[in-house]
């Protein structure tokens, strides 16, 4: 059975992604979650509250997991990253793969005034996502980057998936319940192995 560690259920992906998980009738896959109290959404059970910048509180998670899923959107995702980097590198945590959600915009791909994941600032946001995903790229496991569009609070489960390096100028904002069903997909599959792929309407 594959442990999977989920950081941050939080946001309108992370709340679509925890009941997916709920509904998914897996013998091979265990889910864990762990996201700061102060984020974890009511009613909610079985989500750990942990300090994500933490390492040492990140490591009691990480020793345990196959597979990462890193869904920390706002702001201070790079601290976020560089706490997971000091864990898996001080205790040679062995992952089979991480798959981090980001955001469209951080190839240039995606107009960055169009963000709307922060409400000011979107240039130094991106730097903070360029940033970890930088550390998910380099750190030598096998990883997934998903750059979503703006995730709207829907239950539209149709997406369209963009190859790195070509242009989401004109893409349109996607549902929660999409963009969770394409990490659960990344869960269970190595098709986008070693990849960065944008996520649309």
């Amino acid at each position: 059975m594959k442990q999977l560690l989920v950081m941050g259920v939080g946001d309108r992906v992370g709340q679509a992604f925890f009941e997916a998980c709920q509904d998914e009738k897996n013998n091979e896959l265990r889910f864990n979650f762990i996201e700061e109290e102060k984020d974890i959404p009511t009613g909610f059970q079985n989500v750990q509250a942990v300090d994500l910048q933490d390492a040492e509180q990140l490591t009691a998670h990480l020793k345990h997991a196959d597979i990462l899923v890193i869904n920390v959107s706002g702001w201070d995702v790079d601290y976020v990253l560089d706490a997971v980097m000091d864990a898996i590198e001080a205790h040679q945590i062995k992952l089979e793969k991480i798959i981090f959600r980001s955001v469209a915009g951080v190839n240039d791909e995606y107009p960055i005034k169009n963000i709307q994941a922060v409400t000011h600032d979107q240039e130094e946001f991106v730097k903070q996502q360029q940033y970890a995903g930088k550390l998910v790229d380099e750190s030598e496991i096998p990883y997934t980057i998903l750059r979503p569009t703006n995730v709207l609070d829907s239950t539209d489960l149709s997406y369209r998936l963009v190859d790195e390096g070509t242009t989401m100028d004109s893409a349109k904002d996607v549902g929660a319940k999409a963009v969770a069903k394409v990490i659960l997909e990344t869960v269970k599959s190595d098709q986008y192995k070693n990849q960065s792929i944008g996520i649309c309407g």
